[in-house]
């Protein structure tokens, strides 16, 4: 089975948190019988524990919201666990989210390749009419990238300033699929892009509001991702 959880991954702090999941078996989305849902801090304590989940009749989708009472406080890797039961059988899934000051969302598009490369638009594949896939998943790697460098991207208070680095990953992640050989254009393509990516994110300098408190004050630095972490 594939459960798809349908939120983001970042809860706003002091405001109430949806949480939506799908769940799928080969292919169609499954109607479980039940849901229960129990979402904990990062260090295991939980905000609610074994709490009903609305189960969409006729259709599956699991919803459940999180009230503002538990984002009271920033953090990173809260955990939502979701049981299901479907034929009488029990299965879990596991989720990570932050609550944060910013939600931070990808902020390109198609066109934003184009400008790039504009032969782009006629390599896409059939069974895609965007680069939309390709555009989230690089989102989603450039998101892990900053918080493997210790920091917590929800600080970044310009989510802009990510725009570059987004579209070099998004080729990046692209011209590796369209790659057939090592011998290909593409493959060339994908390293330059993935060496481009590399060295941008090492030498980005970020505004980033080390005191939390929505702004970016006189006394907050510029810090370059390459230089050194920030703990909380």
């Amino acid at each position: 089975m594939k459960v798809e959880i349908l939120t983001e991954n970042q809860a706003v702090k002091g405001e109430d948190y949806p949480i939506e999941v799908k769940v799928y078996e080969s292919g169609a989305q499954l109607v479980p019988d039940s849901a229960t849902i129990t979402v904990k801090d990062p260090d295991g304590s939980e905000y609610v524990e074994d709490q009903d989940m609305d189960v969409e009749a006729g259709v599956g989708t699991l919803t459940y919201t999180l009230t503002s009472t538990h984002t009271a406080d920033l953090e990173e890797d809260c955990i939502i666990e979701v049981t299901y039961t479907a034929s009488d059988v029990d299965y879990k899934a596991v989720f990570l989210f932050d609550i944060v000051l910013n939600i931070l969302k990808p902020c390109i598009i198609d066109d934003d390749l184009k400008k790039y490369s504009p032969q782009i638009a006629s390599e896409i594949w059939a069974t895609q009419t965007s680069y939309d896939p390709q555009i989230q998943e690089a989102w989603k790697i450039l998101y892990r990238d900053i918080k493997n460098k210790g920091r917590r991207p929800h600080m970044l208070i310009d989510g802009s300033q990510l725009r570059e680095l987004h579209i070099l990953k998004t080729f990046e992640i692209t011209l590796f699929d369209f790659a057939r050989s090592a011998e290909s254009i593409h493959w060339e393509k994908y390293l330059a892009y993935k060496e481009r990516y590399t060295d941008l994110f090492d030498a980005l300098i970020i505004k980033y509001d080390e005191d939390e408190d929505g702004l970016i004050d006189a006394d907050e630095r510029a810090d370059s991702m390459g230089q050194i972490t920030l703990e909380r």
